[in-house]
């Protein structure tokens, strides 16, 4: 004999989809990958690419273009700037049109929060413009340029990027002759878990409302009394209600 479900029932069956759905939807947030490039484990590489927790380093060669300037990660010393940590530095030296582009590892848009700059040539005696074109999945782009302070600086000076900058993101091109970074901070956009995880609470929310009414109208029938001599129309002979089952 099946058990009738109750509104008791139902809350918590709701409960338990929407704790599962909001499992989901932080799943889909950390799943896509997000945080800070800090270059910690990768000192003493010279490459001209890299890629740390999604995000990709890529040296952009035009056509018709030769030669190339590696990036480098190290701890800093003699004549670079120093933070007690790895970072990496490049400098335009073999190709004067070659630069640094940057893009997450699957492909997706994103957005840039903040990040430390230096000139990788210390002491530093000279402001140094160092620009991020954000090229943004409209077609659009957006750009932000950051100045070393100069005045014979050997540290890295934390920039914020403007909120053009948080989402929507494909690209970032590195436009400067020279630049030093480290503690990159990148978001990611909301990711196809979310989405589908709010769907999914759509579903959830609008099922709970027709089982609630369903419940809720059989227990109004339970509640009436049947006049004595009454026909019944539930099947039964005694004129008991069916009981809402699943």
């Amino acid at each position: 004999m099946k058990r009738q479900i109750t509104r008791r029932d139902l809350s918590a069956q709701f409960v338990g989809g929407l704790t599962a759905i909001c499992a989901v939807l932080t799943f889909g947030v950390t799943a896509s990958g997000q945080g800070t490039i800090t270059f910690n484990g990768a000192a003493g590489l010279s490459s001209d690419y890299y890629d740390e927790a999604g995000m990709y380093f890529q040296l952009v060669i035009p056509p018709g273009t030769s030669g190339r300037d590696y990036m480098v990660i190290t701890l800093g010393a003699g004549n670079t700037p120093q933070n007690g940590s790895p970072f990496m530095f490049w400098l335009r030296q073999f190709n004067p049109y070659n630069y640094v582009l940057l893009s997450l590892t699957n492909g997706g848009a994103f957005g840039l929060a903040r990040v430390d700059l230096a000139d990788p040539i210390a002491p530093s005696y000279t402001n140094l413009p160092i620009s991020f074109i954000g090229y943004r999945i409209d077609g659009s782009s957006v750009t932000n340029t950051f100045v070393t302070p100069g005045g014979g600086a050997n540290y890295f000076v934390s920039y914020q990027f403007s909120p053009d900058f948080g989402s929507g993101l494909l690209s970032v091109k590195i436009d400067a002759p020279r630049w030093a970074m480290d503690n990159l901070v990148w978001v990611p956009e909301p990711s196809t878990y979310a989405l589908l995880g709010l769907g999914a609470l759509g579903l959830a929310i609008g099922r709970f409302v027709r089982r609630r009414k369903l419940c809720t109208q059989n227990s109004r029938v339970h509640l009436t009394p049947r006049r004595k001599g009454a026909k019944t129309t539930s099947g039964f002979k005694d004129g008991s209600i069916q009981p809402l089952s699943f």
